[in-house]
């Protein structure tokens, strides 16, 4: 694997926890692409007939497939291992940030009153996590998103750090911002005249993905928002590390304090299915609220949508974070239109559309063990025709 980039926030690991998080990744790789893809020989060779015994026809629907899968025993391992696998990563880096955690309050302190002037961040106290955040530890995160252990703490978000790239095996590069620089990409090939004046990361969560905006439009004013208080803290200290001026502020995406038509890109990265129906269809609006005429909307996650993976074997397969990764919302918003959700929000239907865009890091060892990674499904709505013309 790759190592991750150590930059002044990133907690450090001592030679022990080291090969702790070594071994995690061979293991998870090994599941992953060693055993994952028999899965289909336990579906084709043993489930599939056994269903068809009793119903009378093959699997035709994830949910049917799930039906046939489950009483499987090699499925069952197979689900069990993969499952300690993400329990082994957490017990492996939380060892590390929890050690290294008054060290880090501290570094983000100091960084804050040396660089000042550079960037900003803003704190709500009176801010609630929503509770499709609060109600689940997502992706396992031991305490979930919004914990917060004390004044000034960003243990919460140096942990979310460093699962990203355990995570991701290493496939988001050792920044973490390949979904950040796939957008970048994606501008500078279908928009290469757009200059936006302000923009705006919507569920920055560490920074990761916000730093690329700001390098490629150095002239624009970049924010980053995220209902996590030691997310954008911990942002706003690594961002400042890295030498960048990007302003952090603690606040709900489905409801900002911004002036309507405030900014000309407003995007996410990997951010909705982390959220939930009424959330969609909030930050939809607020985002059409929000956007210049003129103005391009920008949505990045996982290719979740079901015309990506027609199969049905392939939609069951990627419902598993649903069942066993604390991810509730993901088998949900496969079968939810983004498209639809933004006509809905008022933008014009010929004004939305929706693609897959590559990867900038290429990345092929994230594609190999989970099957995708080297490209992300994007979610694109101009408000006022071509986008950039005007600015």
């Amino acid at each position: 694997m790759n190592r991750q980039f150590p930059h002044a926030m990133l907690p450090r690991p001592g030679h022990d926890e080291q090969a702790r998080q070594d071994f995690v990744h061979d293991y998870k790789v090994h599941v992953l692409s060693g055993l994952g893809p028999r899965q289909r020989q336990v579906f084709d060779q043993h489930a599939t007939p056994a269903f068809e015994k009793t119903h009378g026809h093959a699997p035709r629907s994830r949910r049917e497939i799930n039906t046939a899968m489950t009483p499987q025993p090699t499925w069952k391992m197979w689900s069990a291992l993969n499952r300690t696998g993400q329990e082994l990563m957490w017990a492996a880096i939380s060892d590390t940030a929890f050690r290294d955690r008054e060290r880090l309050v501290d570094q983000a302190r100091r960084i804050r009153r040396r660089d000042e002037g550079r960037g900003s961040l803003r704190i709500d106290p009176a801010l609630a996590v929503p509770r499709y955040i609060s109600a689940v530890d997502i992706h396992l995160q031991p305490g979930g998103y919004g914990l917060v252990l004390d004044e000034d703490d960003v243990y919460a978000g140096a942990l979310y750090d460093l699962s990203a790239h355990h995570y991701s095996l290493g496939g988001l590069n050792p920044m973490g911002s390949d979904p950040g620089d796939s957008t970048v990409l994606f501008l500078r090939e279908n928009y290469p005249q757009f200059r936006p004046r302000r923009i705006l990361d919507i569920g920055c969560t560490v920074g990761a993905s916000t730093l690329p905006l700001a390098d490629a439009f150095p002239d624009a004013e970049v924010i980053g928002i995220d209902v996590a208080e030691t997310f954008v803290r911990y942002a706003d200290a690594r961002s400042k590390s890295l030498g960048r001026a990007v302003h952090f502020a603690h606040m709900n995406a489905e409801r900002t304090d911004f002036p309507g038509g405030h900014f000309d890109l407003v995007v996410s990265h990997l951010f909705f299915h982390e959220t939930s129906a009424k959330a969609v269809r909030n930050v939809m609006k607020e985002a059409r609220r929000l956007l210049a005429p003129g103005g391009l909307m920008l949505h990045s996650d996982v290719p979740e949508a079901n015309q990506f993976h027609p199969e049905p074997f392939d939609q069951w397969w990627r419902d598993w974070t649903t069942h066993y990764n604390a991810e509730p919302f993901r088998a949900t918003l496969r079968d939810t239109s983004l498209v639809q959700a933004a006509v809905n929000s008022g933008f014009e239907s010929s004004q939305v559309y929706e693609t897959k865009i590559p990867s900038a890091a290429a990345a092929a060892t994230y594609k190999k063990t989970h099957g995708y990674g080297a490209e992300w499904h994007m979610v694109v709505a101009a408000h006022g025709g071509q986008s950039g013309s005007a600015i």
